[in-house]
This record gives C-alpha cells, sequence and structure tokens, in this order.
C-alpha cells in the first residue's frame, strides 16, 4: 500500500529500490504463516532476526549518524533491534528437529530485546514529547505515568539483560505493552485510520508484546 514510500527508506545506493520494498513485503508475509506453522517457526524466526539485524546496520545506524539529536532516529533504530531480538527469541524457543542443532547467535535475542527496552524507557526521561504522548488523552496526570512506563521499561530490560527475575520481568512487559496497545495505540488507529503511522506503532507495540510473552513461555520457570 506504501511501497513507494517505504523505497525512499531504502539506501540511496541500492539498485531496484522499490523492487527491495516489495520484497521485505512479501517476506513480512511469509514470516507471519512460518511464525504459526510449528515446522516453519524457527527458520522463519532465525531469517526474520537476520533482516532486521539488516535493517539495523544497513539502514538505522547510518540514519543515527546523520541526525544524532533526532530521537525518532533513535526509536525507530531500537524499534528494529527490539524487533531482531524478538525474532531469534521465537525462533530459540522452538523445537529442535532430529537432525538441527542450536544456532548460538539466537541467545542474543534476549540480549537485544532487553537492550531495546532499557533504550526505550530512558527516551521516557529525556524526550519531553514522550511524556505529552504517553496515555490516553483523558488520562490524567500523563507526565507521571510516562515516567513510570519508563521505569519499568528499564527495570525489566535489565532483569532480561541479567537474568535476574527475568521471567517475571518479561511478563509484566508484555503486560504493559499489550495496555499500551489497548488503550492508547487502538484508539490512535481508530482516529487516524488513513494514516500509516499509527498502524506501524501500534503493530510493532503489538509484535514487542508478543515476543515479551514468547521469552516468558521460553525461560524456566524456576529461573530466578
Amino acid at each position: 500500500m506504501y511501497a513507494n514510500f517505504i523505497a525512499t527508506l531504502v539506501p540511496a545506493w541500492m539498485p531496484a529500490r522499490l523492487f527491495w520494498a516489495y520484497l521485505v513485503g512479501f517476506g513480512f508475509v511469509a514470516a507471519a504463516i512460518g511464525a504459526v506453522v510449528e515446522r516453519m517457526t524457527r527458520p522463519t524466526g532465525t531469517l526474520l532476526g537476520v533482516m532486521f539485524l539488516l535493517f539495523v546496520t544497513m539502514l538505522h545506524i547510518p540514519r543515527i549518524v546523520t541526525h544524532a539529536r533526532d530521537g525518532n532516529e533513535w526509536t525507530s533504530g531500537f524499534v528494529a533491534l527490539a524487533m531482531c531480538g524478538g525474532a531469534w527469541i521465537l525462533a530459540g524457543a522452538s523445537p529442535l528437529g532430529e537432525r538441527e542443532t542450536a544456532d548460538p547467535f539466537l541467545k542474543l535475542g534476549p540480549y537485544f530485546f532487553g537492550t531495546a527496552m532499557v533504550a526505550f524507557g530512558i527516551q521516557h526521561f529525556v524526550s519531553a514529547r514522550l511524556t505529552i504522548r504517553v496515555g490516553p488523552p483523558w488520562f490524567p496526570v500523563r507526565p507521571l505515568w510516562a515516567n513510570f512506563t519508563g521505569a519499568a521499561l528499564i527495570v525489566a530490560g535489565a532483569a532480561i539483560i541479567v537474568r535476574r527475575k527475568a521471567r517475571l520481568a518479561a511478563t509484566l512487559l508484555g503486560a504493559i505493552l499489550f495496555l499500551s496497545f489497548l488503550f492508547l495505540h487502538i484508539l490512535r488507529i481508530l482516529v487516524n485510520l488513513r494514516d500509516p503511522g499509527p498502524w506501524t506503532s501500534g503493530f510493532e507495540i503489538l509484535a514487542m508484546c508478543g515476543s515479551a510473552l514468547v521469552l516468558v513461555s521460553a525461560l524456566p520457570r524456576d529461573s530466578k
């Protein structure tokens, strides 16, 4: 639907930018199917994580370097890192086949995901725009809610990184992200049905919620 706009995000030095926009779109659809088909989940999550890691290195890091003071660029970069981590969490949680061996780099998934959550939490404190936007318009004391959310993201992300109370942290993180999708992003989508921005932000939050819940299922119940 927005291929021409997405093509502008592809690095200028890459040929056939519109082709890559469509290819990534097909890749997302294939990943959605693979995520729910048991035999396809592990390779799907692995390849999806690689694609998001390429986004981080080829698209977002150069943009962050060029626009270091733009908080939106930092947010987009860490969203891609969280998506990479979530995809590898999904792959790592999938059972191995008889002839398969565990891919060691998939262990980076929780660390990428946790790092992104810490970064999002810090942004709640350093960005006044986030403080204003967090919470529904009718919600009282929105700055206080933004600071609480920021602190929760930092604590939960740090717990996942250091593997202390990681299962509890991932559970609370999934709940926070789902409530954010339910009470904030759905409303924005409904008010701006033809604007792709709220749709993208809302489903990014939902995807990260799913990643947190997959991490909960992957961690042992007796984990510290």
